[in-house]
């Protein structure tokens, strides 16, 4: 019994010490807030599968479930990429103005960081592999645009934020490069920008977004949009720009889904200090576009597939909460008195 005590304290402890560090590794990367980015994929891969001018195409031909797994896997890979990616890129800024981020905090060293960064992309690029030579490239173009942006591209804000749109464009049509339904991916761009740009104004980030800035902004945006939507026009073939199931009752879904996410925020962000309004935009931005996926599928009436996303909805919301608390007890763990 007595060497049965100490081998159970050390059990417990390297548990611990796992936990600890599996936490650290979901804080570096932000995966809790990729929901929304395996969503989107998703939803490519569901409309994909739908549309019979697309059967000779990979996200067709895999087994479903396959298919389902290798865009999570590049989706969350990408994403953990970003995250890993900006913090070790502002290792530095983070010491001064958010010391509680991993790397600052002490908790990971900068050289993991790195692994952990080259190893999330490479993760991502093998799984897109699944998709194709178009897919590789396009997961390729992604990646050089979240490298862009984290380099360079945030320190020219009307920049960097139509290449935070254009980032969730091609992240998008990974599955497909030959989309020509790409109304779902131009909304799902447009949040990202308009997400953007709320966090950079309430976190009064620098430099600022001058009025000269916000209309070369609106400008880009346009011009993308434009590019975006004209381009599937113009290639659309005998399947047409516009899917047969697709209603125009039926965009009342994604109009519906936009105006609940205006009206959630600002209920959420009224009377809130500027800092907590920008994180709470943050998560609910993240996982809103979940509901964009929903409403689309809705809107096509797929309504087996809108449920099973909702319930996805669901699960990364409450994964979400569930691992912010866990992180909040292992940085600050609870006391009692006695």
């Amino acid at each position: 019994m007595r060497v049965a005590g100490p081998r159970r304290g050390r059990s417990i402890a390297r548990v611990k010490r796992a936990v600890l560090r599996m936490l650290t590794a979901i804080q570096l990367t932000r995966v809790t807030m990729a929901f929304g980015a395996v969503a989107d994929l998703w939803l490519v891969v569901l409309i994909t599968r739908e549309a019979s001018e697309y059967v000779y195409m990979p996200a067709s031909r895999l087994p479903f479930a396959g298919v389902l797994l290798v865009g999570a896997t590049v989706a969350v890979g990408l994403f953990a990429f970003g995250g890993a990616l900006n913090d070790l890129l502002d290792a530095r800024h983070d010491g001064t103005f958010s010391p509680q981020r991993p790397i600052p905090a002490g908790r990971v060293r900068s050289g993991q960081a790195a692994v952990v960064t080259l190893g999330a992309l490479l993760v991502a690029m093998v799984a897109a592999a699944a998709f194709g030579t178009a897919g590789i490239l396009l997961t390729a173009l992604a990646a050089a645009g979240i490298l862009f942006y984290d380099a360079a591209g945030k320190h020219v804000p009307a920049m960097g934020l139509l290449v935070i749109g254009l980032v969730h464009a091609v992240h998008m049509l990974i599955p497909n490069h030959e989309l020509t339904f790409t109304l779902p991916v131009w909304l799902a761009a447009t949040h990202a920008v308009v997400v953007a740009t709320a966090l950079h104004l309430l976190e009064d980030k620098r430099p600022a977004l001058t009025p000269r800035a916000i209309a070369a902004l609106v400008v880009g945006w346009i011009g993308w949009s434009a590019l975006l939507l004209g381009r599937s026009w113009w290639q659309a073939g005998e399947g047409g720009f516009w899917p047969a199931s697709l209603t125009m009752g039926g965009l009342a879904w994604p109009l519906l889904a936009v105006a609940g996410f205006a009206w959630f925020v600002r209920r959420k962000t009224r009377g809130v200090p500027a800092a907590a309004a920008a994180e709470k935009i943050r998560r609910y931005g993240s996982l809103w576009t979940c509901l964009y996926a929903v409403a689309w599928l809705l809107a096509l009436g797929r309504m087996r597939a809108a449920l099973g996303f909702a319930a996805f909805a669901f699960c990364g919301i409450s994964a979400m909460i569930a691992i912010r608390e866990l992180t909040t007890l292992a940085n600050r763990p609870v006391s009692y008195r006695r």
